[in-house]
């Protein structure tokens, strides 16, 4: 007769393993906070062009504002990056993480642009009412040849560049967006629940 080598999972050992994943949770989402508190607010300015990243040549759709963040002078900061902070509260939000190398050895780069771009087809086809796209990525990730053209093709695809949250382990970066202040998809899925 084989023996189970799998202890059974007891009451005891399924508490532990909640209060772990509630400990992990409140320390991500406590990580999150600080570093959003200590981001300064963007104001708009008339010299200020939100549409273009510096080291792109083309320029994103303008994005239309609610009056109740039109009126205001200062834009809140999401924790993506300055295009995202003018799409406004209530954002939709579809994350995944981009990394190269230095944490997935199996990382090529042409086999996950494929896979990206089959990404953001199914994207636009199954959630074209208003998802975005948000795509964590580290410097491996080139500006010109990556992010440049896809974003500006896919007004509904966000690069978030994590050169600043270098604490935050690369497969967790999907995640951010549960602590964001301007992403809100509770109400859709409540919405489709009924």
């Amino acid at each position: 007769m084989v023996r189970l080598l799998i202890k059974p999972i007891t009451s005891r050992s399924f508490i532990r393993l909640v209060l772990f994943g509630g400990i992990l949770t409140s320390i991500i989402y406590l990580l999150l906070r600080l570093n959003y508190l200590q981001l300064p607010y963007y104001t708009t300015t008339i010299n200020f062009n939100y549409r273009q990243r510096p080291e792109c040549s083309c320029s994103r759709p303008e994005l239309f504002l609610s009056n109740s963040t039109s009126n205001h002078s200062e834009i809140r900061s999401s924790l993506c990056n300055q295009y995202a902070n003018y799409r406004g509260p209530n954002q939709r939000i579809i994350s995944i993480s981009l990394f190269g190398p230095k944490e997935n050895k199996m990382f090529q780069v042409n086999r996950s642009l494929t896979f990206l771009n089959e990404l953001i087809n199914d994207v636009n086809t199954v959630y074209s009412d208003g998802f975005i796209l948000r795509i964590h990525h580290d410097n491996t990730i080139s500006m010109s040849d990556v992010v440049c053209p896809i974003e500006c093709q896919n007004p509904n695809v966000d690069f978030c560049s994590m050169n600043s949250k270098l604490f935050i382990p690369p497969k967790i970066w999907r995640f951010i967006p549960a602590g964001d202040p301007l992403v809100d998809i509770s109400t859709y899925f409540i919405h489709k629940l009924l």
